[in-house]
Protein backbone atom coordinates (compact mmCIF):
# COMPACT_ATOMS: atom_id res chain seq x y z
CA UNK A 1 0.00 0.00 0.00
CA UNK A 2 2.85 2.32 1.17
CA UNK A 3 4.38 1.95 -2.62
CA UNK A 4 1.25 2.87 -4.40
CA UNK A 5 1.19 5.81 -1.99
CA UNK A 6 4.40 6.75 -2.86
CA UNK A 7 4.14 6.64 -6.65
CA UNK A 8 0.63 8.39 -6.83
CA UNK A 9 2.79 11.00 -5.49
CA UNK A 10 5.40 11.18 -7.29
CA UNK A 11 3.04 11.46 -10.09
CA UNK A 12 1.21 13.66 -9.25
CA UNK A 13 4.66 15.94 -7.86
CA UNK A 14 6.15 15.59 -11.15
CA UNK A 15 3.13 16.09 -13.71
CA UNK A 16 2.76 19.68 -11.87
CA UNK A 17 6.57 20.33 -12.54
CA UNK A 18 6.24 20.49 -16.23
CA UNK A 19 3.15 22.29 -16.58
CA UNK A 20 3.77 24.08 -20.25
CA UNK A 21 0.28 25.58 -22.30
CA UNK A 22 0.41 25.42 -25.98
CA UNK A 23 -1.29 28.99 -26.25
CA UNK A 24 -2.22 31.83 -24.12
CA UNK A 25 -5.58 31.88 -22.75
CA UNK A 26 -8.25 34.52 -23.82
CA UNK A 27 -7.82 36.90 -20.88
CA UNK A 28 -4.14 37.23 -21.40
CA UNK A 29 -4.70 37.88 -24.91
CA UNK A 30 -6.70 40.36 -24.05
CA UNK A 31 -4.51 41.90 -21.22
CA UNK A 32 -3.66 45.79 -22.16
CA UNK A 33 -0.33 46.79 -22.39
CA UNK A 34 1.07 49.99 -23.24
CA UNK A 35 3.91 51.24 -25.82
CA UNK A 36 6.69 53.42 -25.39
CA UNK A 37 4.35 55.84 -26.87
CA UNK A 38 1.25 55.26 -24.01
CA UNK A 39 -0.70 53.91 -26.93
CA UNK A 40 -2.61 50.97 -25.59
CA UNK A 41 -2.12 47.32 -27.59
CA UNK A 42 -3.67 44.05 -26.45
CA UNK A 43 -1.53 41.48 -25.87
CA UNK A 44 -2.27 39.50 -28.46
CA UNK A 45 -1.89 42.19 -30.84
CA UNK A 46 1.82 42.29 -29.87
CA UNK A 47 2.34 38.72 -30.64
CA UNK A 48 0.34 38.72 -33.83
CA UNK A 49 2.59 41.63 -35.25
CA UNK A 50 4.86 39.55 -37.18
CA UNK A 51 3.87 36.41 -37.89
CA UNK A 52 7.04 35.94 -39.79
CA UNK A 53 9.50 34.80 -36.53
CA UNK A 54 9.10 33.34 -33.17
CA UNK A 55 9.33 35.67 -30.51
CA UNK A 56 11.72 35.54 -27.62
CA UNK A 57 10.07 37.40 -24.90
CA UNK A 58 11.37 38.79 -21.72
CA UNK A 59 9.63 39.74 -18.51
CA UNK A 60 11.81 42.02 -16.13
CA UNK A 61 11.52 45.12 -14.27
CA UNK A 62 14.13 48.32 -14.50
CA UNK A 63 14.71 48.10 -10.94
CA UNK A 64 15.77 44.17 -10.44
CA UNK A 65 19.42 44.08 -10.52
CA UNK A 66 18.69 40.10 -11.69
CA UNK A 67 16.96 41.36 -14.62
CA UNK A 68 19.68 43.87 -15.20
CA UNK A 69 22.25 41.32 -15.02
CA UNK A 70 20.46 38.98 -17.75
CA UNK A 71 20.31 41.59 -20.69
CA UNK A 72 23.73 40.99 -20.82
CA UNK A 73 22.92 37.38 -21.98
CA UNK A 74 20.50 38.74 -23.98
CA UNK A 75 22.33 41.01 -26.20
CA UNK A 76 25.28 37.41 -26.69
CA UNK A 77 21.58 35.74 -27.43
CA UNK A 78 20.63 38.69 -30.09
CA UNK A 79 23.75 38.66 -31.59
CA UNK A 80 23.69 34.75 -32.55
CA UNK A 81 20.06 35.28 -33.45
CA UNK A 82 19.30 37.90 -35.44
CA UNK A 83 16.10 35.81 -37.54
CA UNK A 84 14.15 36.65 -34.24
CA UNK A 85 11.10 39.33 -32.82
CA UNK A 86 12.78 40.42 -29.44
CA UNK A 87 9.69 40.97 -27.09
CA UNK A 88 10.18 42.73 -23.64
CA UNK A 89 7.73 43.40 -21.31
CA UNK A 90 8.28 45.56 -17.97
CA UNK A 91 6.67 45.26 -14.93
CA UNK A 92 8.01 48.41 -13.36
CA UNK A 93 6.34 50.11 -10.75
CA UNK A 94 5.01 52.91 -13.10
CA UNK A 95 5.35 53.70 -16.73
CA UNK A 96 7.58 56.43 -15.54
CA UNK A 97 10.12 54.52 -13.88
CA UNK A 98 9.87 52.04 -16.73
CA UNK A 99 10.42 55.12 -19.32
CA UNK A 100 13.37 56.06 -17.33
CA UNK A 101 14.34 52.80 -17.34
CA UNK A 102 14.34 52.37 -21.14
CA UNK A 103 17.37 55.26 -21.22
CA UNK A 104 20.01 52.65 -19.96
CA UNK A 105 18.83 49.08 -21.97
CA UNK A 106 21.30 48.21 -24.79
CA UNK A 107 19.11 45.38 -25.76
CA UNK A 108 17.11 45.92 -29.74
CA UNK A 109 13.41 45.07 -30.02
CA UNK A 110 9.90 46.10 -28.85
CA UNK A 111 9.33 47.22 -25.56
CA UNK A 112 5.61 47.43 -23.91
CA UNK A 113 4.79 48.20 -20.08
CA UNK A 114 2.17 45.68 -18.43
CA UNK A 115 -0.10 48.19 -16.44
CA UNK A 116 -1.33 46.05 -13.89
CA UNK A 117 1.58 43.52 -13.68
CA UNK A 118 1.35 39.85 -12.02
CA UNK A 119 -1.86 40.60 -11.11
CA UNK A 120 -3.76 41.07 -14.47
CA UNK A 121 -4.67 38.02 -16.29
CA UNK A 122 -1.47 37.89 -18.85
CA UNK A 123 0.89 38.14 -14.99
CA UNK A 124 -1.91 34.77 -13.68
CA UNK A 125 -1.55 32.92 -16.90
CA UNK A 126 2.33 32.83 -16.37
CA UNK A 127 2.26 32.30 -12.55
CA UNK A 128 4.29 35.53 -12.49
CA UNK A 129 6.21 35.35 -9.42
CA UNK A 130 9.96 36.29 -10.10
CA UNK A 131 11.62 37.65 -12.59
CA UNK A 132 13.25 38.00 -14.99
CA UNK A 133 11.27 35.44 -17.02
CA UNK A 134 11.91 34.46 -20.71
CA UNK A 135 9.14 32.88 -22.94
CA UNK A 136 9.48 31.36 -26.44
CA UNK A 137 6.58 31.83 -29.34
CA UNK A 138 6.61 30.27 -32.55
CA UNK A 139 5.13 32.26 -35.52
CA UNK A 140 1.45 30.90 -35.03
CA UNK A 141 1.79 32.23 -31.69
CA UNK A 142 1.97 28.74 -30.04
CA UNK A 143 4.11 28.51 -26.62
CA UNK A 144 6.92 26.56 -27.27
CA UNK A 145 8.88 27.62 -23.66
CA UNK A 146 6.37 28.76 -21.04
CA UNK A 147 8.66 28.87 -18.22
CA UNK A 148 12.76 30.30 -17.40
CA UNK A 149 14.51 32.09 -15.63
CA UNK A 150 17.71 32.43 -17.59
CA UNK A 151 19.24 32.41 -21.24
CA UNK A 152 19.77 28.71 -21.29
CA UNK A 153 19.83 26.12 -23.97
CA UNK A 154 16.53 25.38 -24.03
CA UNK A 155 16.02 28.96 -25.46
CA UNK A 156 18.13 28.17 -28.07
CA UNK A 157 17.03 24.44 -28.92
CA UNK A 158 13.46 25.81 -29.53
CA UNK A 159 14.64 29.21 -31.55
CA UNK A 160 16.49 27.23 -33.76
Amino acid sequence: MRVIIIIASLLLFTSCAIFQPKNFDVNANNEILLTEDRKEISFEDVINQNKKQKKFIQVYASYCPVSQDSFDDVIKFQQKNKNVEYIFLSVDHSYHDWKRGLKDLKVKGKHYYIPKKGKGALGKFLKLKTIPRFLVVDESGNILVYKTSKVSETIQKKID
